[in-house]
């Protein structure tokens, strides 16, 4: 069956056929050449850098992809960075034995605090002191862990040095040997423990700890 269609309209811009009888209608929109569309433009203009710029807000760490580390707008801020590098952990310019004394002091101080406040004994006038001693011990097991991973760990002496691109040798960390990590975990041990005896002090003398 034919349909004869009358044309209506005709523009630069778009052109519509009206079919007789009742034949459904077609109508095609076609943007002229000579006259682009700013709008559009500016719109896909505006998409296209948002998504450009998203792009770039997590990417590999120094552009190389097979460090296999990102780098984000919270690893990579001034503040963090100074933070991290401003811990025990990683202030390589400070001896192990000192860096492992901080460490435990900081844990051996809080670890006394859930055995004191949630422990069995927590509703008994000893429960201070069952803290304290139940920190103590932990801070023990941990030396221990320490050691068992110490021995293990770092059995044989690295022969291969760390260089950079341009060729300079990178000192490694004290730590990362076996008689650096002996003394971080001497120095763990006793912060560890000074750090509880610290704590079941304050107790003792501040009301507000009891």
């Amino acid at each position: 069956m034919k349909h004869a269609s009358r044309k209506i309209a005709a523009s630069h811009d778009a052109t519509a056929y009206v079919p007789n009888d009742h034949s459904p209608t077609y109508t095609s929109h076609i943007p002229s050449l000579s006259q682009p569309n700013s709008a559009t433009q500016k719109a896909s203009f505006a998409v296209r850098a948002a998504s450009d710029e998203q792009a770039q807000v997590i990417k590999p760490i120094n552009g190389d992809p097979f460090i296999g580390m990102l780098e984000t707008p919270v690893t990579s801020a001034p503040i963090v960075a100074n933070f991290l590098s401003n811990l025990p952990a990683y202030r390589t310019g400070v001896s192990p034995l000192t860096r492992g004394v901080e460490v435990g002091l900081a844990h051996g101080f809080f670890l006394t605090g859930p055995f004191i406040k949630l422990g069995p004994l927590r509703a008994t006038e000893s429960a201070e002191i069952a803290g304290c001693l139940s920190g103590a011990g932990l801070v023990l097991i941990l030396t221990a862990c320490l050691s068992i991973y110490g021995a293990t760990a770092f059995q044989t002496e690295e022969v291969i040095g760390v260089k950079t691109l341009s060729g300079r040798d990178v000192n490694r960390d004290p730590v990362q040997s076996s008689d650096g990590w002996a003394k971080f975990t001497s120095g763990w041990l006793v912060g560890g423990l000074s750090g509880v005896a610290w704590s079941y002090f304050l107790t003792q003398v501040l009301p507000y700890y009891s």
